[in-house]
């Protein structure tokens, strides 16, 4: 990696984006003025498809197999030639590795130790225990016989998942002792120990928060649906059709959740399962909900974090703000549903026109001729709707029908789970 060029003398801050940039250079802008120059690190393999690099300064690529230490080294070199004044990760990537280089560096940004609490599930898990809050049995499986020992301890049904792994990739459900073996299999591939956890049943939820000075702010509660092998979500819908005592302790159970990991500032994605005896959390996340969760939320409530997000790491309050927008937007069509197909074979991607209409929106997620292949991650998603409604139950059925009448006008085989078998 070479020194980047010094700017000219008039800047004044140095803004560190790691991951991807998206809209990053216009915010920066608007909230700091002129004068503000954007380095983004980025992981070699992800720079061909990143959002905005095109507008950086400089751009640090590093292997995908970098770790925290070689990061670190390069965000010194940077920092030695431009000093950085801010710090911004808006994916789960590299939010650990900014966590460590940020402070070696003196740049406000999360902890490291709780960004090593965000993104390791089983730490999570312990930190909660400690605390004596929402225990699930769990253990870290290094190889096939501790699995096997796992599952004999926990009880089936079971969860194995990578123990930093993100989009349902390597996620089994494991039901019967004849499944272990594959599901180790599955879960291992991904080169981590395999989290294995006791499955809790009950409706899926997420829980999008915007914290500062440690005050947590929900801004909004959805209910999710997944597929019940792979664990893939299939379809959410904002708000979640709860009742308010529910609402509440789901909503309480994220924000402990956040505490417990120590996670101070910005937006925050938290899964919790509403489970027979209460809420369980499954995992949290430092940044704002995928699958068109950040947009749903500007139009439900009115909180648009694609703004606030960046504002908040360039040093400006925003909770206040969110507040009184919650407190003010009262749309019509308020429920936000997204619903999502996949290919039940492998294949390719066909042509066709996708249906539409006023209140919902139809997206192709791949281009025609692209390969298809069963449902295995939520990279393997390849049909998207988002519907609005003035109810729940609206904006729902209006996904799932467009998404099915979308099906058919490809003549594409889609895996359109019904309702009753997702968890």
């Amino acid at each position: 990696m070479s020194a980047p060029t010094p700017p000219p003398a008039k800047t004044s801050h140095h803004l560190a984006v790691f991951g991807d940039l998206f809209d990053i250079p216009d915010r920066a802008l608007k909230t700091l003025g002129d004068g503000v120059r954007i380095t983004l690190f980025v992981p070699r393999s992800r720079l061909a498809a990143c959002d905005g690099a095109e507008h950086a300064h400089a751009v640090v690529a590093l292997a995908d197999d970098a770790d925290a230490a070689a990061w670190t080294a390069a965000v010194r070199a940077v920092h030695t030639a431009v000093p950085l004044t801010h710090a911004l990760a808006l994916v789960d990537h590299l939010a650990y590795e900014a966590a460590v280089a940020m402070a070696a560096v003196g740049v406000p940004f999360h902890t490291p130790a709780t960004m090593e609490r965000v993104r390791d599930k089983a730490l999570m898990r312990r930190t909660l225990d400690e605390r004596g809050l929402y225990p699930v049995p769990f253990r870290c499986a290094a190889g096939l016989d501790e699995a096997r020992a796992a599952v004999a301890g926990i009880g089936l049904p079971c969860v194995f998942k990578p123990v930093t792994g993100t989009g349902s990739a390597g996620a089994v459900m494991v039901r019967d002792e004849r499944e272990l073996d594959a599901a180790y299999r599955e879960a291992s591939g991904h080169g981590q120990d395999v989290l294995v956890e006791r499955f809790v049943t009950g409706p899926q939820f997420s829980v999008e928060a915007l914290s500062e000075d440690g005050r947590h702010l929900v801004l909004a509660v959805t209910r999710k649906y997944s597929d019940p092998a792979t664990l893939v979500e299939l379809g959410h819908v904002m708000p979640a059709p709860l009742s308010e005592d529910e609402r509440a302790a789901v909503a309480r159970c994220a924000e402990d959740v956040l505490d417990a990991v120590g996670l101070t500032y910005g937006p925050s994605h938290t899964e919790v399962i509403l489970g027979p005896d209460g809420p369980v959390p499954i995992e949290t996340h430092a940044r704002v909900g995928g699958d068109d969760i950040w947009l749903m939320v500007h139009a439900a409530t009115g909180v648009d974090l694609d703004v606030l997000q960046p504002d908040q790491a360039l040093g400006r309050g925003v909770l206040d703000e969110a507040r009184a927008t919650l407190a003010a937007h009262a749309p019509r069509r308020r429920h936000q549903a997204v619903w999502f197909g996949a290919a039940r074979e492998a294949g390719t991607f066909p042509a066709g026109d996708l249906p539409g209409g006023e209140h919902v929106h139809v997206t192709a997620l791949r281009s025609e001729g692209d390969p298809v292949r069963p449902l295995a991650s939520t990279n393997d998603r390849v049909l998207k709707v988002r519907a609005t409604g003035t109810t729940a139950e609206e904006a729902l059925t209006l996904a799932r029908e467009t998404a099915a009448a979308a099906c058919a006008t490809l003549s594409l085989d889609l895996s359109l789970t019904d309702l009753a078998n997702t968890v």
